[in-house]
């Protein structure tokens, strides 16, 4: 009798347990964890289901890159008492990809948010740019790249590496372009192209004479460059600093260069873009959005204007209620700041300058300074960055 009641409570647990407002309830708790693992979507994965199978089994199915997520997930389950199949797939997906890492190997690739042409663009890696190959489809690679963004790119655009072969290449002769843009070239003459170039962009170099360099890129095609604008990447790794004057100077140099939703590069340059690129050519990643690359830095008294603002800092503009960063630049002194807006500018916040921006002073949220202030995952030197 003992046992038939322990049965019947067992069967009506279950039956219970796989109603729909149960696994509503225990779906909440899951994303609870989910959401505490990731937080910000933009930069890591981790999205579990909990669904009925055809049996009426319990299934927990999704994708994580983060392995204990997983475990907590499975143990709230257990504690729970419910018995689930284990569907879930840990990215990088290293059953279906052999070479989880690669480098970009076109000038500049195009992220997007979804694996179609025709999906927004989020993002664009330079040739040269180490990234972690997450999964594939249909001929699109999901990628992490160093700032820890995740997007999709064409599969062309990437060549991919197993882990000895991305270590090879940290460990070779690497050179890293300085000027805004130029060509690699099929000939010594410099007379045919194999590939443009934009700043940041990292090849190997195979030889060097006075005016011509032999180059590798990426996916082992060969090339030469004028060996102007070059400097060795270890060399400028280990000695290029975050110095206020010379990202001034780095900004500068992108004057009139179109503003493009999405873009990181000397081919065009949203807000945020446009602040991370000029970052790095300075020796420091930096987080990809606006309101990424807020959440770093010394926060700057802004309630009585610009008067303690410093060259180099970083301006954020939006709302305060609710707070909200919707544009950002940089701070170049004596009243204005660069930026990218239809193209990258120079503005100011003195209303007895010509180019006086009433809007911009209207909407300025917050500065934030991230020179001589320690650094973190978010504002990393690229000397200390593993991927480099």
């Amino acid at each position: 009798m003992k046992l038939v009641i322990s049965y019947s409570i067992a069967l009506l647990t279950m039956l219970i347990s796989c109603q729909p407002r149960s696994v509503e309830l225990l779906q909440t708790e899951i994303d609870a964890i989910a959401k505490r693992w990731v937080p910000d979507k933009r930069v890591g994965i981790c999205d579990f289901t909990l669904v009925n199978g055809k049996s009426n089994e319990m299934i927990l199915k999704g994708e994580s890159m983060f392995p204990d997520a997983k475990a907590e997930v499975l143990q709230l389950l257990k504690s729970k008492e419910i018995s689930v199949i284990d569907s879930v797939v840990i990215l990088p997906d290293t059953i279906h990809i052999e070479k989880n890492w690669g480098v970009v190997s076109l000038s500049v690739a195009n992220l997007r948010t979804k694996p179609a042409h025709s999906a927004e663009l989020a993002t664009q890696a330079i040739m040269g740019t180490p990234v972690r190959i997450l999964k594939e489809a249909d001929g699109w690679l999901l990628i992490q790249t160093p700032d820890q963004y995740i997007s999709w790119t064409n599969a062309t655009s990437v060549q991919p590496m197993n882990r000895a072969g991305i270590n090879d290449w940290r460990n070779a002769d690497r050179i890293i372009y300085t000027d805004t843009y130029g060509v690699i070239s099929g000939d010594s003459k410099l007379s045919t192209v194999v590939s443009d170039l934009v700043a940041g962009a990292i090849v190997v170099r195979k030889f060097e004479n006075k005016n011509i360099t032999e180059v590798t890129l990426p996916d082992g095609r060969s090339g030469y460059v004028s060996t102007l604008n070059w400097l060795n990447l270890k060399q400028w790794k280990d000695t290029v600093n975050l110095i206020p004057e010379k990202l001034i100077v780095t900004g500068k140099q992108f004057l009139g260069f179109p503003y493009l939703w999405g873009g990181t590069s000397s081919k065009g340059v949203d807000c945020s873009g446009f602040v991370k690129t000029v970052c790095f050519l300075n020796g420091v990643v930096l987080e990809r959005d606006a309101s990424q690359q807020a959440k770093h830095g010394k926060d700057i008294d802004i309630s009585s204007g610009w008067d303690q603002l410093q060259k180099g800092d970083l301006l954020y503009f939006g709302s305060k209620d609710p707070y909200r960063v919707t544009h950002t630049g940089i701070y170049i002194g004596d009243s204005e700041l660069i930026h990218s807006s239809g193209s990258v500018r120079i503005n100011s916040f003195n209303p007895k300058r010509e180019n006086y921006s009433k809007h911009l002073s209207t909407v300025l949220i917050g500065a934030k300074r991230i020179i001589g202030i320690p650094s973190e995952q978010g504002d990393l030197p690229v000397k200390q960055h593993s991927w480099y």
